[in-house]
């Protein structure tokens, strides 16, 4: 029977569903004094930046009265543009000093902040007449934008008419949900936290607590006019033991209350997200929020206290929560999580039933399987059973026992740790072969094992000459070097002691350690590979030098991987390396064998299977970021790039803008090193902090656009014309990531495939026989709730995998989108994932194996029917060597998403994940 999946995805179905909205603009003179004290911080620092900085309003405001759907921060650059919309009204006689004091904490490094405040009145703020606004009919762009909020608004506070829905195969939990406040689409929390078991070790079980949270989004799709609805379901882990580190900047609570902070009314009890802010070694809350408390009568828990205890008056079950309750939720950044992420399938299927159930809504369409992927590099198997010879003929059993897992590497489910693809494709012909490797040691035995695993993989032996290792494909010179006290933590110091914070010492501190380890390392005259041998990340993350080693052995000509130190078990004296040990060890040297773009040296494209010819270049669009000021204009650029994949030699291009001009197509590790030497810009991912104003800004990207159109256009041109196989011309395939890509490439927008030709930027620059050789393919992947969830028709909590064509989605009823899932990987297999049948709720320590789901849209392809591409497509996901199974973007997306391990600076703020929470 062929599998269906049912998308999370609907539309509204109410009858004349409205939505009034009030408004607020921010007074002219609140205005101007916002602005000038923006500009003056911007000249204080030597930095161009010099907008108002709304995004670190936004999190405050929202929480103050949580009425508020949608902030526009243009309303503080615009009189005629309003800062936001709330659907209901609150007093705002407190709000001039509100805002007071989130200028003065965000301006603190200027002086006479106060002053320049002094002269405003309070009196100004103002909410202007209401308006209604019909859901289903928006009458211009305004509305229509406004919809993006106020529909997942309006299903929200739909949904939570009837707020208990039970999860679990058996509908045995039921969860109360609140609202969570958020810009963000709708965000609701069961509450109080479930407790969930989990197992540690044979006997050892702890508790860990968890809320589930839903989100509803309203999302646009391709060729389709009007947006629809998804949702999603997550979970969110809780902290229960007192935090013993706060990590620059600071760790985000949820408060929940049932007063209106602005005006200490009632409301509906609900959450909002607030940060404990790091200040040198304090922790405090934002001082506007601590100040709005106290003009309330209200109070916070102390933030040490709370750090110290985050579980802050928690209700119990089944009791009507009231006064403040507050929790932290766990991040990547907090150390070991107190249970796995994510939802089961089934807990998905009991949303969706709920959902269906409970609101005006319809699904949009379904999506039904297309054929099954074959195995691409298929392992051999050892044989399945054994009849063991013992020396008791009477003790024998006539049944045969299963054979032990084969310790030929060439049964592994990753491709490129078989030494049988690997070795050859290591010592094929290549513009920049591997002809080094250098191993930078602490322990010996990790050199030890790195050593090993290079000769098992590549299939060599020592030689007497020197370095040298020698075997049936090829010769390798592995050299090896003590790391001296290079990977030490950097010397972090007290804020108290350098007037600095954590973030603040460390450019300077990475720039010293930089030059060190370029001086240390020895001098190459090719570009060679480095196996780092690095310590575990500091407490203090700012402290870790990994950073330095990635630019500072890329300077002296090494693309570098890092392992840390392995672990081994002593017995009898002996000290044998863990089997788990040896897995970072395989990791690390297949690693660096992907930073040189070597592939199996097997042809890519299988026509028999694929169905399709082989002369196709595959090939793939990406931003990576944005550089310091570097043009004539001195405004910041964005470096993009290029990567494309001969599937017949398997050789590995990429090029940029500047490359292209200057030397065409580079093979891929020489492009990584030409990214290490771009000065990049620090805050290139903070748009907020963008200078310009809106049109000079909007002049400025469509400039760029043109630029980056361009070279797009006449990179697939060169690939066009140049043959792969004879002098046949071929085809090309290109893809580009939607949420990645659609700021440049802005053709691939889905306002623009509803109304415009999307091929009119490439037909500037191509002729219409080129175009009739080119397919073009948008993929968008399941971050940012972007892309629906999918249930299994007829099987809930069943998972599934493969390509599925997603029907009566697109408005001409012709074109199709596809939803392309991967299966589980390898180590969610079998009991270590949540079976059929299992609730997050019934374990912890199992992992989701939740499907990640990829949206492919085809925009152009000629000469070949959409299922047979849309099949490729998926099945190039499977056809990533250094991966076991899918990946989340099919070949050859991966060289071009890890390049960004060499598009770093030494100014570039240590990152951390926000949350960890959320599992789209």
């Amino acid at each position: 029977m062929t599998k269906i999946i049912l998308p999370g995805a609907w539309k509204l179905t109410a009858t004349n569903p409205t939505c009034e909205l009030s408004a607020i603009y921010v007074p002219t003179a609140w205005r101007q004094v916002a602005n000038n004290l923006a500009q003056q911080r911007a000249r204080f620092r030597g930095q161009g930046y010099r907008a108002v900085p709304v995004y670190s309003l936004d999190p405050l405001i929202v929480g103050s009265f949580p009425q508020i759907i949608k902030t526009m921060r243009n309303g503080w650059q615009r009189g005629n543009v309003p800062w936001l919309l709330a659907t209901e009204t609150t007093d705002l006689s407190d709000l001039g000093n509100y805002i007071k004091d989130w200028l003065i904490e965000e301006f603190s490094s200027l002086e006479d902040v106060e002053s320049q405040l002094a002269n405003l009145n309070n009196d100004d703020w103002h909410w202007e007449e209401p308006k209604m606004y019909d859901l289903l009919h928006p009458q211009d762009k305004v509305e229509t934008s406004n919809l993006y909020q106020a529909i997942p608004d309006y299903l929200a506070k739909e949904f939570l008419q009837n707020p208990t829905v039970c999860f679990g195969v058996d509908e045995q939990y039921q969860l109360t949900f609140y609202r969570v406040v958020s810009l963000q689409g709708a965000e609701l929390m069961s509450w109080p936290p479930s407790k969930v078991t989990v197992t540690k070790g044979k006997e050892t079980t702890e508790t860990a607590y968890i809320s589930f949270v839903l989100k509803f989004v309203l999302q646009t799709v391709p060729w389709r006019e009007k947006p629809i609805i998804y949702h999603h379901l997550s979970v969110r882990r809780w902290l229960s033991q007192p935090l013993k580190y706060v990590p620059y900047p600071g760790v985000k609570a949820h408060i929940g209350d049932n007063r209106r902070w602005l005006d200490g009314q009632r409301q509906p009890f609900c959450f909002i997200p607030l940060t404990i802010k790091l200040y040198g070694e304090q922790r405090k809350w934002p001082q506007a929020i601590s100040n709005l408390f106290s003009l309330n009568d209200s109070q916070l828990p102390d933030a040490n206290n709370f750090v110290s205890n985050p579980n802050h008056n928690w209700s119990g079950i089944n009791t009507i929560p009231s006064g403040i309750q507050a929790a932290i939720a766990y991040t990547s950044k907090l150390g070991e999580p107190p249970c796995f992420g994510g939802v089961s399938p089934q807990d998905l299927a009991s949303l969706d039933r709920a959902i269906e159930a409970r609101l005006c809504v319809q699904r949009v369409g379904e999506a039904q399987r297309l054929t099954d992927v074959f195995i691409f590099w298929p392992s051999e198997k050892p044989k399945n059973k054994i009849v063991p010879l013992l020396v008791d003929e009477d003790n024998q059993s006539s049944k045969p026992k299963k054979a032990k897992k084969s310790e030929d590497p060439n049964h592994s489910a990753t491709p490129m740790l078989r030494p049988r693809l690997a070795a050859p494709a290591v010592f094929r012909k290549l513009e920049n072969p591997l002809y080094t490797i250098l191993i930078l040691w602490e322990t010996p035995q990790c050199r030890d094992a790195l050593i090993d695993e290079i000769c098992k993989l590549l299939y060599l032996s020592p030689t007497n000459v020197g370095n040298i290792y020698e075997g049936a494909y090829g010769s390798l010179c592995i050299k090896t070097q003590h790391v001296g006290d290079l990977t030490q933590k950097l010397e972090i110091k007290s804020f108290s002691e350098v007037r600095k914070t954590y973030q603040q010492q460390r450019p300077d501190l990475l720039a010293e350690r930089i030059n060190k380890i370029t001086a240390f390392l020895p001098k190459t005259k090719e570009l060679s590979g480095a196996l780092i041998e690095i310590r575990p990340k500091p407490s203090k993350t700012e402290a870790d030098p990994k950073l330095a080693w990635r630019i500072g052995a890329v300077k002296a000509g090494y693309l570098n991987q890092h392992i840390h130190r392995i672990t081994y078990i002593t017995k009898a004296g002996e000290e044998k390396l863990k089997k788990s040990g040896l897995e970072p060890v395989k990791r690390a040297v297949s690693d660096l064998l992907r930073q040189f773009g070597i592939l199996p040296d097997t042809p890519l494209i299988n026509p028999e299977k694929d169905g399709i010819d082989p002369d196709v270049w595959l090939t793939c669009f990406y931003v990576l970021r944005r550089t310091r000021k570097t043009n004539a204009e001195n405004i910041p650029k964005t470096v993009v790039l290029m990567i494309r994949v001969n599937p017949q030699t398997a050789k590995v291009e990429l090029t940029t803008p500047k490359l292209f001009n200057e030397q065409g197509w580079v093979s891929y590790p020489v492009g990584l090193a030409h990214l290490s030497d771009e000065d990049w810009d620090s805050n290139s991912d903070n748009e907020s902090n963008e200078e310009l104003d809106d049109e000079q800004k909007h002049k400025e990207q469509t400039k760029e656009q043109r630029l980056i159109n361009k070279f797009v256009a006449e990179c697939l041109q060169d690939c066009l014309n140049t043959p792969i196989t004879d002098e046949k011309s071929p085809r090309v395939l290109f893809m580009a990531e939607a949420q990645n890509a659609r700021k440049m490439l802005n053709w691939l927008q889905n306002k623009n495939l509803v109304t415009n030709d999307p091929l009119q930027a490439l037909k500037q620059h191509l002729s219409q026989a080129e175009i009739n050789r080119l397919w073009i393919v948008r993929l968008r992947v399941a971050d940012n709730g972007e892309v629906p969830v999918a249930i299994v028709k007829d099987s809930p909590g069943s998972r599934t995998s493969g390509v599925y064509r997603w029907q009566n989605v697109c408005d001409d009823g012709e074109r199709s989108l596809y939803l392309s899932l991967r299966k589980p990987l390898n180590t969610e297999q079998g009991t270590k994932i949540l079976q059929q049948k299992h609730s997050r709720l019934d374990s912890g320590n199992r992992a989701a194996g939740k499907a990640k789901i990829l949206e492919i849209a085809l925009i152009h392809h000629p000469e070949i029917k959409a299922d047979k591409l849309a099949h490729f497509v998926h099945s190039l996901r499977s056809r990533w060597p250094y991966f076991a199974n899918d990946v989340s973007l099919p070949l050859p997306f991966a060289f071009a998403t890890k390049a960004k391990e060499y598009a770093v600076s030494s100014k570039d703020a240590v990152e951390f994940s926000e949350t960890d929470d959320h599992d789209f």
